[in-house]
């Protein structure tokens, strides 16, 4: 690489971290359009502990039916399709169990504007029935916990709002004979045995899903949104009662995020200066490569969907940022060792020492990945967390100390390619060479 070019390179590397650190912070509208840019840093999605919400718990009751495992974790993945379809992204639903060794089912809703909008929408799990007859004693055809898999709101042929049901493999066979069976006749919705509404059957539907409509006008959004919402909530496969609901304020997330950037900031000013009083030039260029990794991180938190940032994550990601700097602590060890210990020049002894440190490096960052995706899978939620920034971290830690750092280096030696100064290298002394120690052990001839 000739000069020419490393100014080139390490002018695209300067360029980037100055924009990615001004769009991370920085907001304003956008010209000619009604929309605003909000920097990427500002939209990361903060956990229940950073961003404030609610907290629920739920407990389950008992009943005749069997396979009780198999219908809770059926509610859970409804409780928590139920939230997303609604907007709570950030929802987490998770089993428990509570001092009476009962079923409990936790949901935690972060940044949440309305809380009793919430409460309204999981604390009503209710039954649902579809009946051939206006009488709450009549035969179910339809029982929402065993046959229907989701309700959301769609829009009808003419574009209006409507309801959409969605039928799993059981529902769709049964749906299938009923609405042959009811073609051209009312069926009435009940929900906890009291009637909610009817609907008619205008064909025989054997694919698995329906479009419920109200005349010509269709329904408003708000009243196909409560519609889904109630048949929602009667596909839970078990019955709950609500033990617990907390409001979580979000001043102590408020103040965990101001004392954690001022901490990170100081943190990581301590180690660019640390880097560069210890290894010079090389330290300027792991400055560099970390800044690339921080920009980079923070452009990860937020644009992946399943990270979601709580005071555990926090820790992964100042953790993450050690092991990104250890990294290039090993390596230029490693750099000075060969140079000192030889006649290489600078260039050599560099590209030696990034090739002998490699393994090292994999094996300690990958036995970390493997811990944080243990974490990951199994991991309450709040571990949850810790082992995703870690992840993530640990991933863009071994990519800026073995390319990013190694690239700003190369185009470092066209430019300054003989002061060991710069580098902060030098070459062992001639005193200093190594003797070898005389072996004690001696001849019975010697002796004499």
């Amino acid at each position: 690489m000739n000069k020419k070019k490393s100014i080139v390179v390490l002018s695209v590397i300067g360029i980037f971290i100055i924009l990615m650190a001004v769009f991370a912070l920085v907001s304003f509208p956008i010209a000619n359009t009604v929309y605003d840019y909000t920097g990427y840093a500002k939209t990361i999605k903060l956990g229940l502990d950073m961003s404030g919400g609610i907290s629920a718990v739920f407990e389950v009751q008992p009943d005749q039916y069997g396979d009780l495992d198999t219908r809770v974790d059926g509610t859970i993945s409804s409780l928590q399709s139920l939230l997303v379809s609604k907007g709570y992204t950030e929802s987490t639903v998770t089993k428990g169990t509570n001092s009476n060794g009962n079923i409990t089912i936790r949901v935690e809703v972060p940044d949440v504007q309305d809380p009793e909008r919430v409460l309204k929408l999981i604390g009503r799990p209710a039954t649902l029935e579809f009946k051939g007859e206006d009488k709450s004693s009549a035969e179910n055809l339809i029982v929402g916990r065993d046959h229907l898999e989701s309700a959301y709101v769609t829009m009808d042929e003419s574009n209006n709002f409507a309801v959409g049901l969605k039928f799993n493999k059981a529902g769709t066979e049964k749906f299938a004979e009923v609405t042959k069976e009811y073609l051209n006749k009312a069926i009435y919705i009940y929900i906890d045995g009291e009637r909610y509404t009817q609907v008619n059957v205008n064909s025989q539907i054997s694919n698995g899903s329906a479009i419920i409509t109200s005349g010509n006008n269709g329904y408003t959004y708000q009243e196909a949104l409560d519609f889904a919402t109630r048949l929602q909530s009667g596909t839970f496969g078990v019955s709950l009662k609500q033990t617990e609901v907390r409001n979580i304020s979000a001043t102590l997330g408020e103040n965990s995020i101001n004392i954690a950037i001022i901490a990170g900031i100081v943190g990581i000013a301590i180690i660019f200066i640390f880097l560069l009083i210890v290894y010079r030039g090389l330290g300027l260029a792991a400055d560099l490569a970390l800044c690339v990794y921080i920009v980079l991180l923070i452009w990860f938190c937020a644009v992946l969907p399943w990270v979601q940032l709580t005071l555990p994550g926090i820790a992964g990601i100042l953790l993450s940022i050690g092991m990104a700097v250890d990294a290039n602590v090993i390596i230029f060890e490693r750099v000075k060792d060969e140079y000192r210990r030889s006649n290489k020049p600078i260039q050599t002894s560099i590209k030696d020492g990034f090739k002998r440190s490699i393994g090292a490096i994999i094996d300690g960052n990958v036995t970390t990945i493997i811990g944080a995706v243990v974490l990951w899978v199994l991991g309450s939620a709040s571990i949850v967390g810790f082992a995703v920034t870690l992840f993530i971290g640990i991933i863009l830690s071994m990519f800026t100390s073995l390319v990013i750092t190694r690239l700003i280096l190369k185009c470092f030696i066209p430019l300054n390619s003989t002061s060991e100064k710069f580098y902060g290298l030098k070459r062992k002394k001639e005193d200093e060479e190594e003797t070898p120690v005389p072996s004690k052990l001696t001849t019975a001839k010697e002796e004499a």
